[in-house]
């Protein structure tokens, strides 16, 4: 016992108002201690090339505020006697709130030097890969860490770990069963990433019509992002077993295609000469691409065309092609060249004269 608590409790009678008083006391050092080290530490930080120091003293802020309140805690409580019954379950629950913030520090600090050296080692690679790969390594450590704080805090609470690992090595091949799902819609989601099937901001199309922005590559799930701003979450199994529609693979040009009739009678290739000066004036064409107008056929009431070219990205497709449409179709109207509504032509036969051509007659 401290002299500090000594002279205080010459004075307090009471032994919980003394660990009140002590808590106070202790919470206020600790918290000035702090306060001065971590001061001292941002001035140091600042000195250096690197902006990681800084960012992990920003990090550990919450956790050490947390740490010191823990630790005077400890202090006030121990000026109490507690019963042999409750003494022990107060023990557990303090070195339970201990375990989880320590691992969360040394959790955080290890995700972010893993993250940033990560991120130097994939500045000097061309791929995309390592990037996609980094989310799934901060799930996994960040998995591998609960489950070593949740061991650790059975421990603390006397759960005996060896019988309850023995435990699921005997019953490991039930777990494994139960799990599978779970483990095919991971290692598919690993699969996924090391085949480069897509990545992480690629526009996509599945198997069953859904089209949009891949949002995360997770280790159970994909999340897409509609252009409805819709988020749909898919299986990563599911994807992995699918045909994909990737639309940034090989790279994100695109090709862009307009359909159109002009009535009969039109020269086709004056047809095309026009359509082409129209949509060369388009600004986001990619102008490496020639424009390529096609005589399709010959309809039922029109003869008809299909435009074709290039964007170089796939978010400017629909621009261009509503642009485009527009000038084609303000471009025959100037012509007088006529885009004939759907039609038949009806020939009546006329009974008489068919009556009197009648050789019986």
């Amino acid at each position: 016992m401290s002299i500090l608590t000594l002279n205080l409790e010459s004075y307090i009678g009471n032994q919980y108002l003394l660990a009140l008083a002590l808590l106070i006391i202790w919470g206020l050092v600790f918290r000035l201690a702090l306060t001065i080290v971590e001061r001292t530490f941002i001035k140091l930080a600042s000195k250096t090339k690197t902006d990681l120091d800084d960012i992990i003293l920003a990090r550990l802020s919450r956790p050490l505020t947390i740490l010191s309140f823990l630790a005077a805690i400890v202090i006030s409580i121990s000026s109490i006697t507690f019963s042999p019954l409750v003494e022990p379950s107060i023990n557990s629950v303090i070195h339970t709130l201990l375990s989880i913030v320590v691992g969360y520090s040394i959790f955080v600090v290890l995700d972010l030097i893993l993250i940033r050296a990560w991120k130097k080692f994939s500045e000097k690679t061309e791929s995309d890969l390592d990037d996609t790969l980094m989310d799934l390594v901060h799930s996994v450590l960040k998995g591998a860490f609960l489950v070593i704080i949740a061991l650790y805090i059975l421990n603390v609470w006397g759960v005996e770990i060896g019988p309850l690992l023995a435990g699921l090595g005997i019953a490991g091949l039930a777990v494994a069963l139960a799990l599978q799902p779970t483990l095919s819609n991971i290692f598919s989601g690993v699969a996924l990433i090391l085949d480069q099937t897509f990545k992480q901001g690629d526009v996509i199309k599945t198997d069953s019509g859904d089209l949009g922005t891949v949002h995360k590559i997770g280790i159970r799930t994909t999340k897409i992002t509609t252009f409805d701003n819709e988020m749909i979450i898919v299986p990563n199994s599911v994807l992995a077993n699918s045909k994909i529609q990737n639309f940034f693979q090989p790279d994100k040009r695109i090709r862009v295609n307009i359909e159109f009739g002009v009535e009969y009678g039109a020269d086709p290739e004056y047809v095309k000469k026009i359509v082409i000066e129209e949509i060369e004036k388009i600004e986001i064409l990619d102008k490496e691409e020639p424009v390529r107008i096609l005589f399709t056929n010959m309809g039922d009431s029109s003869i008809n065309f299909k435009a074709m070219f290039w964007v170089d990205d796939i978010g400017k497709k629909w621009p261009a092609h509503q642009e485009a449409i527009t000038r084609v179709y303000r471009r025959l109207y100037e012509e007088g060249l006529e885009i004939p509504y759907p039609q038949s032509t009806i020939w009546m036969r006329d009974e008489g004269k068919a009556k009197s051509k009648n050789p019986s007659d």
